[in-house]
């Protein structure tokens, strides 16, 4: 059997062993007022979806499934795990599904605004259920708002999926009214139509990444992760409605993450599409940290407030005043002044050198970063940091928070965790891994495209992928549970074993042998 088969034979397995698979089947079910009896259950046919993203093509699962051999050794699996799980389903059925069966499910029930909605609620739900099994995002677990765990911390970022299919040509049409409307040029003969002809995707907005302008959709996944392999766990998914939305999408599946973790979740990390309103919605919302990369340019607002301000490494950088700090040291005659301000989101003290130019005095160090819940419901948070004032240190207390609603200036420029911070290179690089689940999900496909017409079978597809993810991530789960079990009654029979071990038993012999000789 060569690497590569027994690779897909192990993802099969995981797949038919997890329990997300039947509890989620469970959620989606609905009633059949008429027509006959399914050939198999829907956990059996939503498996075939998920099984499509290990084959890459759901025709190929059908051809596959079709050998009585494949179908009996996957039907015995399927009916382990149905024990397993403790759902009470039907056995899968005597005959394999069809791709046809598949289509139907996915276009008539998962791709409908009630599918979607189920999915939407109840899939971070079992997803927050499997990353506890694994010890992440334990309201319990280590680590705290000053100094953030990673394995309390959620991680997403967007990604764009250009269809297999090429939007069709278009051109507008002017009559003699002045009146305009779109026209589309038959490929071969150019007769202009009311219709494009031949497949196309309906749903293509132009969305502007890294390549420039292209006909795509977008979709948004949150993430959390382990330190050792196959333990990400896909916690959420979205389309982006509108091109420019991924920030405010991200936001809004946050919000079902936010509803099944609760405290489980210290620190959420993105990209740079987050800005100082996302969060300052995040903190306030969710009460939850966000790190997100600092912008290297200022934006329009940030201009009319920064100073130029000669930092540390002797360079010129903009800067945020944060206002005047004054305190009277003990035993002094009088007070004293501390001008702070944030520069790359770190808080510094500034001041005048001998030439009158605005210079960095001091970096504040951070101290400790509490949180508060106010009686609407919302958060807040202060963080200390502490002054080095000559004549007595101590520690001033700001707040995140945007000044005024709808101001991102603050939130934008005062960071809790800045990028200089010890704690966030751990976290910042755990979003990269989200990066790479988009990779492969792109695999999955064909040359990197998507073989689904329309934003709602892309997002189911995109659902799929994620249950294969954390049916690995169950799977190992689940082999290190056994190992642990194994190792514990190996443990316990040496424990009760009265007989000698080692050179006992050879000394036990040769007495014996004297005995008989004698």
């Amino acid at each position: 059997m060569s690497e590569k088969h027994a690779s897909t034979l192990a993802r099969i397995r995981a797949v038919t062993a997890s329990p997300t698979l039947y509890r989620l089947a469970a959620a989606l079910e609905y009633e059949r007022l008429v027509g006959r009896t399914p050939t198999n259950p829907l956990y059996v046919v939503l498996a075939y979806g998920v099984l499509a993203r290990v084959l890459r093509s759901g025709i190929r699962v059908q051809v596959d499934l079709q050998d009585r051999a494949t179908w009996l050794m996957i039907r015995a699996q399927l009916e382990q795990g149905l024990a397993d799980s403790g759902i009470d389903a039907p056995p899968p059925g005597l005959r394999p599904p069809v791709w046809g069966h598949w289509r139907w499910l996915r276009d008539q029930r998962l791709a409908t605004d009630e599918g979607l909605a189920v999915l939407d609620r109840v899939f971070p739900e079992l997803a927050v259920d499997t990353a506890h099994r694994i010890g992440l995002l334990l309201p319990a677990g280590p680590g705290s708002f000053t100094h953030p765990d990673p394995s309390r911390c959620a991680y997403g970022d967007g990604t764009l999926i250009r269809p297999i299919y090429r939007p069709p040509e278009a051109v507008t049409v002017t009559e003699a009214d002045g009146s305009t409307h779109i026209a589309y040029p038959h490929p071969r003969t150019k007769e202009l139509l009311d219709h494009p002809p031949g497949r196309f995707d309906p749903d293509l907005q132009l969305h502007h990444g890294q390549l420039g302008p292209v006909q795509t959709h977008g979709y948004v996944c949150w993430h959390a992760r382990g330190p050792e392999l196959y333990q990400r766990v896909v916690l959420a998914a979205a389309h982006i409605p509108v091109p420019g939305a991924e920030a405010a999408t991200a936001i809004r599946v946050l919000s079902r993450v936010h509803a099944a973790a609760g405290d489980g979740i210290q620190v959420v990390v993105y990209d740079g599409a987050m800005n100082g309103v996302h969060i300052d919605q995040v903190m306030t919302r969710y009460g939850y940290l966000l790190l997100a990369k600092q912008p290297t340019s200022s934006t329009a607002g940030d201009t009319d407030s920064a100073t130029l301000v000669l930092n540390d490494a002797g360079r010129r950088t903009r800067s945020y005043p944060l206002g005047t700090i004054r305190h009277a040291p003990v035993g002094a005659v009088e007070g004293c002044a501390h001008q702070i301000a944030t520069i790359g989101g770190r808080v510094v003290e500034v001041g005048l050198d001998e030439t009158g130019d605005p210079v960095v005095l001091a970096e504040l160090s951070r101290g400790a970063v509490k949180r508060f819940r106010r009686t609407n419901g919302s958060y807040h948070f202060n963080i200390g940091y502490h002054v080095p004032c000559a004549a007595e240190p101590f520690t001033v207390w700001l707040s995140p928070h945007a000044e005024a609603t709808g101001d991102p200036r603050r939130p934008q420029n005062l960071r809790v965790i800045p990028e200089t911070d010890p704690d966030f290179d751990p976290l910042s690089g755990l979003r990269n891994d989200a990066e790479n689940f988009h990779s492969n999900l792109k695999r999955t496909l064909i040359c990197d495209r998507a073989m689904s017409l329309g934003w709602r079978r892309g997002l189911v597809d995109v659902y799929c992928f994620g249950l294969l993810n954390n049916a690995l991530t169950e799977a190992r789960a689940a082999a290190v549970s056994d190992a642990r079990k194994r190792r514990r009654v190996v443990t316990r029979r040496r424990a009760s074993d009265p007989r000698p071990v080692g050179d006992g038993f050879a000394s036990t012999r040769t007495t014996e042998r004297r005995h008989q000789k004698g």
